[in-house]
Parts: C-alpha cells; structure tokens; sequence
C-alpha cells in the first residue's frame, strides 16, 4: 500500500511539472507584446510610480505589490481626512478596479458613493474632473439620478472648460497645455456619440495636431517631452485615429516612431531624448504603447480588454502551493490508514464481555433445570415370520 501511494505521489508530481512547463513553451497565436520585455525589467528593479497599476494592468503584467500595498494606504489615509484631496480619491478609485479590487466595498467604504457625492471635485483644477470621469468609466456603475457630481454633468464641466483655441488648461485662467488636452480627449472620446461632445474633441485633436513638433514628437517648455507624447498617442489611439492619420504624422514620423525616440538601452524612457531614464515617462509610454495595440481608453475595467487574462501567480509558487497541498493531503491520508489498521487490530483482540455480576444477565432469574423423561421400551416386535398363517397383518390406520 505504501509503495502504490509513493508511486501515486510521484506520478503527479510528474504530471504537474510536465503541465507547467509545456504551458511555458506553448507557442501562442497573440501579436507581440507591444512593450518590450527590457522595459518590464527596468520597471520592476525601481520603486512604482504613481501610474505604477494603471501601466501594468494595460501590459497584462502582475500588479505590483508594493504598488497596491502604498495605494490602500493613501486611501486610508484619504478616508480618514474625508476625501480632502478629490484627486486622491479618484486615483484610488482606479488602482482598485485595475488591481482587480471593488472600490465600491473598501474596507467597508463605498468610494464609488463617495466620488459621486464629494463637496467639490473641481477644487484642484480640470484634473479633478478628468480623473472623475475616468474613475466613472472604469467602476462600471450607475451613477444614481441625484447624484451631485453625475458623470454627466462632469462632461458638461469638461467641455464648458475647452479654450477658444481648442485645448484645455489645467485650471481656469491657464493657457492651453498639451499633456491636460490629450487627458481631456482620453476621457471624452467615450461620449463622442453626443453632438456637443463630438464637436469639442475634435476642436480638440485639431489643436493637437498644430503643437507637434517637426520631428514627431510634443513639446513641453519648449522640449520634445516623452509624457506629452505618450498623453497624444494615447488620447488618438483612444479615438479609434491610427497612426498614419496625416494630422499627426510629420516628415514620415508617426506618434510610435516619436515616442521610441525616448526609450533608452536599459529598456526605460527618458523624459527628454538622450537624458536618463526615469519611471513616470517609462510608466506613460507603456499606458500609450498598451492603448495604441487595444485601440481602447486605458481607463476600462481589466476584463472589457480582449484576450484579457486575469494574471496568474509565478509557476514556481503554484508548483509549491500544489507541492506542499498534495504532501499536506498524502500525509492525512496515510495517517488515516494507519490509525484505522491500529484500531482494527485491537478491536479484533477483545473477546465477547461477559457481565461482572451474573444476576445482571439476561435471563438470570429463570429456571434454567432441564426435565429428564425415562420412557421404558419393553415391547418386543413379533418374529412374523414364525407365526403359521404366512404374511404379517396389516397395520391399521389409527
């Protein structure tokens, strides 16, 4: 027995480590990742920026731990001052659903409900609003008719806010900045099925496509700036434009090509060409390169993606979990087997108990005396055959 449940063990040990390494080896039929695999490494040796969730919920990589440990903390915090900073909530609305978590029950506070009844979400500029309405479109949920800051009156805010020029400033009384337009065209795209709304975003993408530089790439303080690119690339692709859209093509240079023109040897993208590579443009190129090969907002639940796959955990750790599960699951059961067979053979070794008082058996007040009958046999059976007259008489029938 012992033998057969070794082999047993060893068998699915077999089997397990055959599975998972055929499940690494297995050519699959998806387009090539869009992010380099250089990049993910850059990004997982530095600590995670504040786009950190967003960037690799979009490249379809694990989320971070670190990331999703410092996000519940600032929304601890956030809970607990009351959602002072509107901003804070939003963000926190996102990493949730990105990190695959329900922002509508944490830790026994609806975030949702919060975002929808906050005092004033436009305190810290346009920002407040686009992340309010970015936060809406990835929670998924009905906004209730009363609700003080419906999403669609944030649209109505947003689109109220829109220059004469076509972009949007940061704050009222700001001029017009690329990085806060391509945000503004992100989260509008969603509602261009409504006239005035359609209308903005392309007055909108028109202002855009007069800021880009001769070489591809967007400016910021009179530099090629890698998020201002990565913003544009991702509002565009967002709305369904491809690349190759004359308004943001220049000399031959498409959004792709002008924000490669960042990326450095070690895999991570610089702020500007040729300087260091530094975490938030790195997180903001692989937001653009993730939306440029879906063609869909960035700010979506995980699962509206297609060929999403939840992220699993590293194989060595489910081949240890299965490990130390079936050792765990063998060891009850040849425990079980052994007391059984112990318990068996001592209950086999107890003869029948006999009462320790006799007058306590069943019985034991009966008279158990047997009758003993002595029927005498002296009759003796004729010799018939020595009787004259032949045959014996019949016997009659009494």
């Amino acid at each position: 027995m012992q033998r057969r449940f070794a082999a047993f063990a060893a068998g699915a040990l077999l089997l397990f480590s055959a599975v998972t390494a055929s499940a690494e080896t297995l050519p699959g039929d998806a387009a090539p990742a869009p992010v380099a695999e250089q990049t993910w490494r850059y990004l997982d040796a530095n600590p995670p920026g504040e786009n950190s969730i967003l960037a690799y919920s979009l490249g379809g990589q694990a989320v971070r731990e670190d990331a999703v440990t410092r996000l519940s903390g600032d929304l601890r915090g956030s809970v607990a001052d009351g959602f002072s900073s509107p901003r804070a909530l939003e963000r926190g609305i996102i990493g949730l659903v990105k990190s695959g978590q329900d922002p509508a029950s944490f830790e026994k506070t609806d975030l949702v409900s919060a975002l929808y009844s906050h005092e004033n979400i436009y305190q810290e500029g346009l920002d407040g609003a686009l992340l309010a309405l970015a936060a809406y479109s990835a929670a998924d949920a009905q906004s209730p008719v009363s609700a003080h800051n419906s999403p669609t009156a944030v649209i109505d805010y947003i689109v109220s806010s829109q220059l004469r020029a076509g972009g949007f400033g940061s704050a009222a009384g700001r001029d017009p900045d690329v990085r806060t337009t391509a945000r503004a065209v992100t989260v509008l795209a969603a509602s261009r099925d409504i006239p005035y709304v359609n209308t903005a975003v392309n007055r909108a993408l028109s202002w855009l496509s007069t800021q880009q530089d001769e070489d591809g790439a967007f400016l910021r303080n009179g530099r090629p700036d890698c998020e201002s690119t990565a913003a544009v690339l991702t509002a565009v692709r967002t709305c369904g434009i491809g690349l190759g859209d004359a308004r943001f093509t220049k000399n031959g240079r498409d959004l792709h090509d002008a924000l490669q023109s960042f990326r450095q040897q070690d895999g991570g993208y610089a702020a500007t060409p040729g300087g260091p590579s530094e975490v938030a443009a790195t997180e903001a190129a692989v937001i653009a390169l993730s939306t440029d090969a879906s063609g869909l907002s960035p700010y979506l639940p995980p699962e509206r993606y297609p060929g999403y796959v939840e992220p699993q955990p590293d194989n060595a750790y489910v081949f240890l979990r299965f490990l130390f599960g079936f050792l765990l699951l063998f060891g009850l059961l040849y425990l079980v087997l052994i007391l059984t067979g112990k318990i068996g053979k001592r209950w086999g070794k107890f003869p029948p108990t006999e009462p320790e008082n006799p007058s306590e058996a069943p019985g034991a007040g009966a008279d158990t005396r047997t009758l003993e009958l002595n029927i005498p046999m002296k009759a003796e059976i004729p010799d018939f055959d020595a009787l004259p007259g032949g045959d014996p008489p019949e016997q009659t029938k009494k």
